[in-house]
């Protein structure tokens, strides 16, 4: 399937594309550089999804599966990322100014790169084996405010400001 076709299930509703996906198990959904920009999309299971470079600007995608999905220098600016599955994800390069990533789980993500701003949202987020080596706009306190761990890796200017591990929670 092309990705105009993908994008067009997409825009019937998670629900349409969520059973779409149940009857078509064996299809990887291919949205390079898709324009999934103020979509409402809670709950969207977008598992292995090539999503690299795609638009996600202010979409809501709360509780999506977005497992070993890549999203390479995706943009998901101002987006709703809530308990959003992301596990072994690929982020790198990602930028999540101002994303509400609360009750996330990141774990195993790789966000090497990541460009993050002191709005975003971390609360309770799974950072266990998370790599954020390279990551910038991060914050000692959103990091103390995600579950981490001692395979979890920070960027230079935070790992060096908490050489202690006292907020590596096991």
């Amino acid at each position: 399937m092309t990705n105009e076709e993908f994008i067009s299930i997409i825009n019937k509703g998670f629900d349409v594309w969520n059973d779409w996906l149940q009857k078509n198990p064996k299809e990887i959904p291919d949205l390079f550089q898709a324009d999934l920009r103020g979509k409402h999309l809670p709950g969207i299971n977008l598992r292995n999804a090539n999503l690299k470079e795609a638009n996600l600007q202010t979409s809501n995608v709360s509780n999506a599966i977005l497992s070993n999905a890549k999203l390479r220098k995706a943009k998901l600016q101002e987006a709703n990322l809530q308990r959003v599955n992301f596990e072994n994800a690929d982020l790198r390069g990602v930028n999540l100014f101002e994303a509400n990533l609360q009750f996330a789980n990141l774990q195993n993500a790789n966000l090497q790169g990541a460009l993050f701003s002191e709005e975003v949202l971390f609360t309770q987020a799974n950072l266990k084996g998370t790599d954020l080596t390279g990551a910038t706009g991060l914050t000692i306190g959103q990091i103390e405010s995600a579950i981490t761990d001692k395979s979890t890796k920070l960027p230079d200017y935070l790992d060096e400001e908490m050489e202690d591990g006292f907020l590596l929670q096991m």
